[in-house]
């Protein structure tokens, strides 16, 4: 009976990437009793990641340089990628049996290239006598003399540590407020954009490759960003355009006053533009620009324009041409809001000055946890986001080991 005081009993609330990772490591150490509470199955958050393939996280050795994919908590995460980085990553899924591997953008994958494979496998690891799942909400959290209660609508349950891992809804910042801590204002990321220019609408299906993006709204400049967009009906949405989302998180665009938007469509210049009008006269407009930009493109904008793209090149005006290579260089587009309910991941959380990053424990409440989205931290698409849950269930597991 000496030995049953040596146990720690700790719960994780919430069992997506963040609270799974760390119930699979704390459930490695015999002296640990992990209790799960989610009303959905452990790691289940994964399975429509990186289009149903698990984009696991990015191939960027650098801490610097990764940091600077996250538009709200860099600082913070370079202390944390410091203890645990992407390489550090990859090593402890294939200790666990998930092999990985690079693709040619960087983004790293599980060799099964399945999402569902790679879930199966990290429950597999969950299977064991020192966890076990309530699948219950947690409707409160309370610091008790000896440790926490741990509420939910059927019971109370008591431990010595709490992780909190919810992710960004808004039940969870209501608990982790209970708790005496500050809540950045949640706001949607990582969204696509309504758009007001029209004519674009039937270019529903037309994406373009590593273009740049330029973003300013009421005189303020965004960092430029780049990567590839999708033309959906209404909306722009892609890579791309989540960058710049994320980036005007908190920036209150609407009809009135929209986000401009400048688009460089191709690494194609206004000179390259120019020098293939001047070699390719007789052919017609549409020809001579669909080298540049989709044909779909090139006569949305003639249509829109009232230029006639049939007509050889060189019967085209001055204003003409300047339309169609603008359209291609710059094109600008107003983003009057954002798509309801499509943001991925939510800007805004627990404020980072209250979590000490060598632990991710609570300043405010000793024994207490925050991993993952419910901190404010957010990051762009291609596995930071994820790379941000599995180093803080890391160095939190790190605590109890």
């Amino acid at each position: 009976m000496e030995q049953e005081s040596t146990y720690k009993n700790i719960a994780v609330i919430g069992l997506g990437a963040a609270g799974g990772l760390v119930s699979v490591l704390l459930s490695k150490n015999p002296y640990n009793r992990v209790v799960g509470f989610d009303t959905k199955e452990p790691f289940s958050t994964l399975l429509p990641t990186g289009g149903g393939r698990c984009n696991l996280t990015y191939n960027e050795e650098d801490i610097r340089e990764f940091a600077k994919n996250y538009p709200r908590g860099e600082k913070f995460l370079l202390s944390v990628f410091s203890r645990f980085n992407q390489q550090k990553t990859r090593k402890l899924f294939e200790d666990l049996g998930i092999k990985t591997y690079v693709q040619k953008d960087d983004r790293v994958f599980p060799v099964s290239d399945s999402s569902q494979k790679t879930v199966k496998i990290l429950n597999s690891h969950l299977d064991n006598p020192n966890f076990s799942l309530k699948k219950e909400k947690v409707i409160n959290i309370v610091k008790t003399e000896n440790g926490f209660e741990v509420k939910t609508p059927n019971e109370s349950y008591f431990f010595d540590y709490v992780i909190v891992a919810t992710g960004g809804s808004k039940n969870s910042f209501e608990l982790a407020e209970k708790l005496n801590h500050k809540i950045i204002e949640p706001k949607p990321s990582l969204c696509a954009l309504d758009i007001k220019e029209k004519y674009l609408y039937k270019l529903s299906g037309v994406n373009f490759k590593d273009i740049q993006i330029k973003s300013v709204f009421n005189n303020k400049k965004f960092t430029t960003v780049y990567g590839d967009i999708l033309f959906a009906h209404k909306f722009i949405t892609g890579p791309a355009v989540f960058k710049v989302s994320a980036l005007t998180a908190y920036e209150n665009f609407d009809e009135k006053s929209p986000l401009e938007l400048y688009l460089k469509l191709t690494s194609y210049t206004k000179e390259d533009i120019e020098e293939e009008l001047r070699n390719n006269q007789k052919k017609s407009v549409k020809n001579v620009f669909s080298k540049f930009a989709p044909l779909s493109f090139i006569e949305a904008i003639s249509n829109f324009n009232n230029i006639d793209c049939e007509k050889q090149s060189a019967q085209l005006k001055k204003q003409e041409k300047h339309i169609l290579t603008e359209a291609i260089i710059n094109l600008k587009l107003n983003a009057q809001k954002r798509i309801k309910d499509s943001e991925i991941v939510t800007a805004g959380g627990v404020d980072l000055k209250e979590i000490n990053p060598k632990t991710m424990e609570s300043k405010i409440v000793k024994g207490l946890y925050f991993i993952g989205e419910i901190l404010d931290v957010d990051g762009y698409t291609g596995g930071f986001n994820l790379q941000n849950c599995w180093s803080g269930a890391y160095i939190c597991a790190q605590n109890f080991n």
